[in-house]
């Protein structure tokens, strides 16, 4: 203070303002350039967000579009289709070609010969024009094989997915000539729209004119027809929520700091601005958390502005975190798409390929039943993937709990051991079951079919892996800690170490070559992960490569108190009914080929069957045939479901036998078929011997 007062205060003073001056400009100019940077950076990240939100929608298109290729493709490669274009069999196209509609949300298909006449088509009532596609069309997809455009038709722009139709043994097109054209359209409507904006949270709508600054990314994607000309486009448009508020606030602090610093003393402005303006400085250029933890220490408005970058820089973490996960899923999404159409492809190959051999005259007997044997286990294959791949999905969406029950742990692992030895036991592999010491005093309280799905998985595992040796299953009871203990040991390959990380995710299927444990898509151990959790339990393992593998599992233990409950499984008795008294089953089921595996399933028991197509013939035929004795019920039919047409025939029979007959596997499913009062059900794809115990069952049969 000495200073100021001294006879060169006036000058002193000058200096001082001076100084000011010369630092109030350099902040200025410093503000001016951050504000600029700021502008300068906000432009660069809605331009990146544009980019990256384009390639999105356009990943999303592609995928869109190959899939129904794809399917366009597989349609018109079937032998049947090209006896159509003989035969012109409206009937056959209405009911093996029509239901695209429904399953592929579809508004319209139809089918040309060679010359260009229109034969015949189906659609919803969204497209009522009958024949729009062009001859040119026609005349250039007979060189082209494949083709997909947009067109304007009267409902408006629709997009066009055509094929020419080939045989089943000309995969690739190029040995026969086309017998007609197929053409599968999509309205590109509100329902259109609605659907993909689910899919890329976005806003879709039809282009009209150039779009104003507004705070949203946004794609317009041009609509072409088969001339290559753009008859419209769309426009594809999100929310963009990053703004730069806080830094813009940041600035005008800044500003006012800079203001009021010729208002303060030059130490205190010093002290209180200087200092603070280079921490945020550094903050903007680097993200320094440790000058964000300085700016937080100073006293008055920076310590809030120290937070509010603190919080700015975790929501970015934030946001960077996201990205990666988006891009990681975006990649286990293809990976996973690809594994699934390998998986799918390799039983269906064989069923197709060994069905197809089964055709041939001069088989022999031992062929025969050889080929029926790979169908058969080809087909269990397919259901098995197709299994995991829903029990997967219901563990992923929470909707599969526990169904604790008390049962006979002793018998269960007995079962399962007994079955899987006779299975899969040889001469090069040795399978032991070893038991605790005492026997179990009473039942065990737990999910006996998840625990059963564990064992039986571990053992899978073990198996694909060993090729000679031994397995062995151990279990013991910890009464002390309250616990079971299950171990499946195998001497096997072994788990590489590189892999060992990876052994409990999705999808994860060690490359061993000459390993018959590539089958399938690598869920077995992730499920049984899942499973083990549920039940309050945990899973290891260890291994050694060239070795073997040793899984471990526990659950908790809890007895039930109660004596042992003697479970009655149904007879493997393949032995046909003998019926003279000519016994009536009704079938309700839509679908022909499933009518047709059940009616020759029923007749080889020598019944007598009716047919009802949906559920309201299922009623009509009850309420008029009193001499019908049991039902065999489809839950999933037109007109009137399974559940409806069971409800309804319930107000005028009781007593009547309904047995559900279901592809449904979820358990609220088949909670609400035990609830609403079925007989009983049977699920899809149905066992002979598991439909003959039923009717044994509930027609008095002994």
């Amino acid at each position: 203070m000495k200073f100021f007062f001294s006879k060169n205060v006036d000058s002193t003073y000058t200096k001082v303002i001076s100084l000011l001056s010369l630092m109030s400009f350099g902040l200025l100019v410093l503000v001016g350039s951050l504000y600029y940077y700021m502008k300068v950076q906000e432009k660069e990240i809605y331009d990146s967000s544009n980019k990256v939100y384009k390639n999105e929608i356009t990943s999303l298109l592609k995928l869109n579009t190959e899939n129904y290729t794809s399917l366009v493709v597989d349609v018109t490669y079937w032998d049947e289709f090209v006896d159509f274009m003989t035969t012109k069999d409206v009937k056959w196209f209405n009911t093996s070609v029509a239901n695209i509609l429904d399953t592929y949300k579809v508004e319209y298909v139809c089918v040309y010969d060679t010359k260009g006449t229109f034969l015949t088509k189906v659609s919803t009532p969204k497209i009522k024009t009958v024949d729009f596609i062009p001859k040119e069309v026609i005349t250039r997809l007979l060189t082209k094989k494949v083709n997909r455009f947009y067109l304007k038709i009267p409902e408006g722009v629709v997009e066009v997915y055509a094929a020419t139709i080939h045989p089943s043994d000309d995969p690739y097109k190029n040995k026969t000539k086309p017998s007609g054209c197929f053409f599968m359209v999509r309205l590109l409507d509100n329902e259109y729209f609605a659907n993909f904006e689910k899919i890329s949270t976005s806003n879709i709508e039809f282009f009209k004119q150039p779009e104003e600054k507004s705070k949203a990314v946004y794609f317009i994607m041009p609509l072409k027809d088969y001339n290559d000309k753009i008859i419209q486009q769309l426009i594809y448009k999100r929310a963009y929520n990053i703004d730069f508020w806080i830094t813009k606030f940041i600035l005008i602090v800044i500003t006012i700091a800079i203001i009021l610093s010729w208002m303060v003393y030059y130490y205190y402005a010093n002290r209180w601005s200087k200092l603070p303006l280079s921490f945020i400085k550094k903050i903007l250029k680097t993200g320094d958390s440790n000058a964000i933890q300085s700016l937080k220490s100073i006293k008055g408005e920076f310590r809030y502005i120290g937070k509010l970058f603190e919080e700015n820089q975790i929501k970015a973490k934030e946001l960077e975190i996201a990205k990666n996960k988006a891009e990681e899923s975006d990649k286990l999404k293809s990976a996973f798409l690809m594994n699934l159409s390998h998986e799918i492809r390799t039983p269906m190959n064989a069923i197709l390929g060994f069905s197809d051999l089964l055709s041939h005259q001069n088989l022999s007997e031992e062929d025969r039943n050889e080929y029926i044997k790979v169908i058969q286990q080809s087909g269990n294959n397919l259901l098995e993937i197709i299994d995991d791949l829903v029990e997967m999905s219901k563990i992923d969406s929470q909707i599969i709990k526990p169904n604790l029950q008390a049962f006979d742990l002793d018998e269960l692992v007995d079962q399962l051991f007994a079955s899987y030895e006779k299975l899969y036991s040889n001469d090069k592999v040795v399978f032991k079951l070893t038991r605790p010491s005492q026997k179990i005093a009473n039942n065990i309280v737990s999910d006996k079919v998840k625990l059963g799905e564990v064992i039986t998985n571990l053992l899978n595992n073990a198996y694909k892996f060993t090729e000679e040796g031994f397995i062995i299953l151990d279990y013991t009871l910890d009464e002390k800690n309250n616990s079971i203990s299950f171990s499946v040991k195998d001497s096997g390959i072994g788990i590489p170490t590189d892999f060992q990380e990876n052994i409990f995710k999705r999808f994860s299927k060690i490359n061993a070559k000459g390993i018959s444990a590539n089958e399938g898509l690598g869920l077995g151990l992730a499920i049984s992960k899942a499973y083990v959790e549920m039940l309050g339990g945990q899973i290891s393992f260890n291994s050694q490569e060239g070795v073997g593998s040793t899984f471990y599992f526990s659950i908790p233990l809890e007895y039930s108190g109660d004596e042992f409950i003697e479970t009655k499984e149904l007879s493997n008795d393949n032995q046909l009914l003998d019926l003279g008294n000519n016994e009536i089953i009704l079938i309700a089921e839509d679908d022909n080929i499933n009518y047709l595996l059940i009616e020759k399933m029923v007749k080889s028991f020598n019944f007598k069957v009716i047919r009802a197509k949906d559920g309201v013939e299922a009623v009509e035929f009850c309420k008029k045939n009193k001499e019908i004795d049991l039902v065999l019920m489809d839950i999933k039919m037109p007109n009137l479901n399974g559940y409806e047409a069971f409800t309804e025939i319930r107000k005028f029979n009781p007593v009547i036998p309904i047995i559900a007959q279901t592809s449904y596997t979820f358990e609220d499913e088949i909670n609400k078929i035990k609830e609403l009062g079925f007989t009983d059900f049977i699920s899809k794809p149905i066992e002979k011997e598991r439909l003959f115990e039923l009717i044994k069952l509930y027609l008095k049969r002994k």
